[in-house]
């Protein structure tokens, strides 16, 4: 009798998959955007209500949390530290202090933004202009970084990258019809990292008639 009464009193969980009910997982994700909207819509009314020294310290933390990360530009910082519920005066004044003491330099960012994304990616011209742009920095000092990078360093670069692709590009083979398709697929890869049309065809029709004479060669 006793073992009847403990058994009624067992409370069964019924555990739900949320495979098997996807609606579920759809819910907690919604839940945890949800948190994190409402996290940071508290963050940003705390951080507006501050006044004075008080903002300018917390807004500086922001600032200089984001630098840890990663180089960034005065705009990225500025939109930062305003995203978080700061006014944009108050961003001026902490991004100013910064600027004095050389922790925030666009110049500086551009010039080493182009060096790493050249060197690492591959890219030049246009393509670290709009990057460049979308991060706010200005004309003159985009122009400035770029003018770093002679012609004859972006021909080098351009070859670099279309010599990565010759193994794929000779398995293909390169007569007729394939050497026009390798030649727009080189040439359309070039120009989306930023080229030239001048280095493009160029660089691609001197490793293709190289790659060609390499396989005449062979048979």
């Amino acid at each position: 009798l006793r073992r009847c009464r403990i058994l009624r009193c067992v409370h069964v969980v019924n555990y739900s998959d949320p495979e098997d009910h996807p609606e579920l997982g759809d819910q907690r994700r919604r839940a945890t955007a949800d948190s994190a909207a409402q996290r940071m819509a508290r963050i940003r009314e705390r951080n507006a209500s501050l006044t004075g020294t008080a903002a300018i310290e917390a807004a500086r933390e922001v600032a200089l949390r984001q630098l840890d990360a990663r180089a960034r530009s005065r705009a990225e910082l500025h939109t930062a530290i305003t995203s978080r519920g700061f006014s944009s005066d108050v961003a001026d004044d902490v991004l100013d202090r910064l600027e004095r003491v050389g922790l925030v330099d666009d110049r500086a960012f551009a010039a080493m933004f182009v060096k790493d994304r050249f060197s690492l990616g591959g890219k030049a011209g246009r393509a670290l202009a709009a990057d460049l742009a979308k991060r706010g920095v200005a004309l003159e000092l985009i122009n400035e970084a770029l003018s770093e990078i002679s012609h004859e360093d972006e021909q080098v670069r351009a070859r670099q990258l279309v010599d990565a692709k010759k193994r794929s590009v000779l398995s293909r083979g390169l007569d007729g019809a394939e050497r026009d398709k390798a030649f727009r697929r080189l040439t359309g890869m070039l120009a989306r990292k930023g080229y030239g049309a001048h280095v493009c065809v160029s660089v691609v029709g001197a490793a293709l008639n190289e790659w060609s004479r390499e396989s005449d060669d062979d048979i």
